[in-house]
């Protein structure tokens, strides 16, 4: 399904229409593609949405590969964003077993999980979840996320945001080029 346009208060709509299917409601399952045409409208989403790229290939480069990220916060409203936020639903990866396991991990791959480095480098506010781990957590992360990003923070109003699976590398090489070819047009164009 496409992203749905922004609403009148320049946010995705929570749900398209009263009744509907599953699409139909935010979470919405897109493509990197999609966020590629219907977000990066601007040189400083642009370079944004490299830096998540280039974030989510450090992520497959250490393991983690299955899962899915949820897009929030004011990237996907009509506005011009600072960053990029992301929750990022992560299988662990083969032979992390336990939570020491995964600890070790992510403290050895600063680079990919500090959330203050990860920022600084690619602009993306990135906040994983495990989803090997303990059923009751899990569900508690769940309703934070969910409850923090489903609301604008200064007026507390309903939005929708989008869902991206890790799994589609190719995926993320199409858009990629996308990009990169949207970047030189603009360029060419003499737009800054």
């Amino acid at each position: 399904m496409p992203i749905p346009s922004f609403n009148s208060d320049g946010v995705l709509p929570p749900f398209i229409g009263r009744t509907g299917p599953p699409e139909w409601l935010s979470p919405y399952r897109t493509t990197a593609v999609e966020v590629v045409r219907m977000l990066g409208t601007s040189p400083t989403r642009q370079n944004i949405l490299k830096g998540w790229f280039d974030h989510r290939a450090a992520l497959r480069a250490i393991g983690f590969d299955r899962g899915f990220q949820w897009l929030v916060g004011s990237f996907v409203e009509d506005k011009e964003p600072k960053d990029l936020d992301t929750v990022g639903f992560l299988f662990r990866p083969p032979g992390v077993d336990d939570e020491k396991m995964l600890a070790d991990l992510m403290q050895a791959n600063g680079h990919v999980f500090d959330r203050a480095q990860v920022r600084m480098t690619h602009s993306v506010d990135f906040m994983p979840v495990d989803l090997n781990g303990a059923p009751d957590v899990l569900v508690n992360d769940l309703g934070y996320w969910l409850n923090l990003f489903s609301h604008r923070r200064q007026d507390s109003l309903w939005k929708g945001f989008l869902q991206i699976t890790l799994e589609d590398e190719a995926e993320d090489k199409a858009a990629l080029a996308l990009l990169d070819a949207t970047r030189t047009e603009q360029k060419n164009e003499g737009t800054p």
